[in-house]
């Protein structure tokens, strides 16, 4: 499953058809500042069109672009120049992944998830962006990357604020997958690169340090406890959630694409 017919219609629209391609949609370390006197000096391009044209993109086939989207959209009253020149690297990527897309197998795995977040991300408000994917038959099936509602104090609870926003997803997933007929689906499987986040799921004591998280996000206890998930380590380096809340490096990125299942020609290259 691709769109490749739609990204070029979007390379045609937004003039980018002879532009030249980059190995990420987002460059590392990018920080863009609200733009708060838009009336004054606001350019005049069609920064939200172009916006939207990628979040509808990244929801359905391009979950390697969700977090430039997700970023990006933040700034739809109070961009400027350097905002547009950010969108428009988005479809610089586009055009070197023009066959990037979702293939489906046969597999007897179980449903499997990344989550992951990066701490105080966002410059402007200090909140953490949150990614998770979630795999079936060898490719995701359910991805989202977001800012986190609240201000995480430590990695640790930026970690676990998005193990239950991901838990969240994976509990309606389940049961989506039981109303199939699918009976034998096991445990779900969700991996974190957080030791402390994952302590904390499996340890109901309060801390001076966690006592203060949100209620709601302890549910994710009695989610694991009940045995419909169990949360498993995975280190960074294979951490496919990565891609989901910041900007990474080419190679990094690239890696990040093939975890999550992603395929074409592009990516089976070195």
């Amino acid at each position: 499953m691709n769109q490749r017919g739609y990204v070029d219609d979007l390379l045609k629209r937004f003039g980018m058809v002879d532009s030249k391609p980059v190995a990420t949609p987002m460059s590392q370390g990018t920080n863009l500042a609200r733009n708060e006197k838009i009336e004054s000096t606001q350019v005049d391009v069609p920064y939200r069109k172009l916006v939207g044209a990628l979040m509808y993109l990244s929801v359905c086939t391009r979950p390697d672009i969700a977090h430039a989207a997700s970023y990006l959209s933040q700034f739809n009253n109070c961009y400027d120049s350097d905002h547009w020149t950010a969108a428009k690297r988005v479809l610089r990527y586009l055009k070197g992944t023009r066959d990037v897309g979702l293939i489906y197998g046969k597999a007897s795995d179980p449903l499997t998830g990344f989550v992951d977040a990066d701490w105080a991300n966002c410059k402007i408000d200090r909140k953490s962006y949150t990614g998770f994917a979630f795999i079936l038959a060898g490719c995701p099936i359910s991805w989202e990357s977001r800012k986190q509602r609240t201000v995480a104090l430590s990695s640790m609870e930026a970690e676990y604020m998005a193990i239950s926003d991901a838990t969240k997803e994976a509990t309606h997933l389940r049961r989506f997958l039981l109303e199939l007929g699918l009976n034998e689906l096991g445990k779900i499987i969700l991996y974190s690169d957080n030791c402390g986040a994952i302590k904390l799921v499996e340890n109901p004591v309060f801390h001076n340090r966690s006592k203060h998280i949100d209620v709601r996000h302890h549910f994710v206890r009695g989610i694991v406890e009940n045995g419909e998930m169990k949360i498993v380590y995975k280190s960074t380096e294979d951490m496919a959630a990565d891609v989901l809340t910041k900007g990474l490096p080419g190679p990094k990125h690239k890696e990040c694409v093939k975890l999550l299942g992603l395929s074409c020609d592009y990516l089976r290259t070195d």
